[in-house]
């Protein structure tokens, strides 16, 4: 008679696996749980890193003087030195103005020649009036009216000088006006936009063409307020862009926003604060050009040995 087979008390080789594994994952999960809620939110040291956007400060140029615009010189994308003429416009309402005050000049030189003759021969009455006064030949009724029309040329002398002064000013003015009519870069450049066009009319501050700066940009990078405590004005910036992954173009911070954005993310530690997002600053030599406006970019801010020493203690 055949003896009943003896179950098989080993333990499974999957079952000890799954155990393993099981253990190893939540074992795992602890120590993420443990780190998730231990956490330091607050800088430890190192450099900063983040992203941040290039960009290229413009300045919009208008005319001080309203009038047709005659020519843009300039296309979009084109480089442009200090003093270039960037535009021009029609001038020919200021060479009217200009010829109409010096002819006002000429008028107001004869008008003042006249009132010095005439001044000249009143003083010449006057003079001969006092003497025959004095010989007994005219009456001192007679020499009041004779200084009295003399005194009145002198005054006519004065108005016809200050009305001559008066044009010289209109005709400087006028001058002034029309050199306005000449628009031209304050600083070197590249053309971002042409606003308005020749044939239009535009109005006095009207912006007309867009000149960014190029040799020097801008980025400014997002830091959040744990960090940027450890940020300071003149550390080091060191970019990066897409297109150029393998070149560091450096930098220097100049400004840190004295306020904070909208939170940007939660502190998941025992607080759950709202974290804020600070604009930091940089300026970044650009003299071939290469980094463009809006670019975003890779932004190392190296913290000042000092402030890395203390936040490691």
């Amino acid at each position: 008679m055949e003896q009943p087979a003896k179950p098989d008390k080993r333990p499974n080789r999957s079952a000890i696996v799954r155990r393993i594994i099981l253990l190893v994952l939540l074992l795992g999960a602890g120590v993420a749980i443990w780190k998730w809620t231990h956490r330091r939110e607050d800088y430890v040291g190192g450099d900063v890193q983040t992203t941040g956007t290039i960009e290229a400060v413009q300045v919009r140029l208008g005319f001080q003087v309203g009038g047709r615009i005659a020519d843009i010189p300039v296309t979009e994308g084109m480089r442009v030195q200090s003093g270039m003429i960037v535009g021009t416009l029609d001038p020919s309402d200021l060479q009217v103005q200009l010829a109409s005050a010096k002819a006002a000049r000429a008028s107001a030189q004869a008008a003042v020649a006249q009132a010095h003759a005439t001044r000249d021969r009143a003083a010449l009455e006057m003079s001969r009036a006092k003497t025959l006064l004095g010989s007994g030949y005219a009456t001192p009724q007679q020499m009041d009216t004779a200084a009295t029309a003399y005194k009145v040329a002198v005054a006519q002398v004065q108005a016809a000088e200050a009305q001559v002064r008066q044009s010289q000013s209109q005709i400087a003015q006028a001058e002034l006006q029309l050199t306005y009519a000449v628009l031209r870069a304050p600083q070197g450049g590249e053309v971002a936009e042409r606003i308005h066009l020749p044939g239009e009319i535009v109005t006095s501050g009207t912006p007309v063409v867009a000149i960014a700066e190029t040799d020097t940009v801008k980025v400014h990078a997002a830091v959040d307020e744990t960090r940027v405590g450890a940020v300071r004005p003149g550390d080091r910036a060191l970019i990066k862009v897409y297109t150029f992954n393998n070149r560091i173009f450096p930098g220097v911070v100049t400004d840190i926003q004295p306020s904070g954005d909208f939170a940007t993310r939660k502190d998941w530690g025992a607080q759950r604060r709202d974290i804020r997002t600070f604009d930091v600053t940089a300026r970044v030599p650009n003299p071939d050009h290469l980094l463009k406006d809006g670019m975003t970019a890779e932004v190392t801010l190296v913290v000042s040995a000092p402030v890395r020493v203390e936040a490691e203690r």
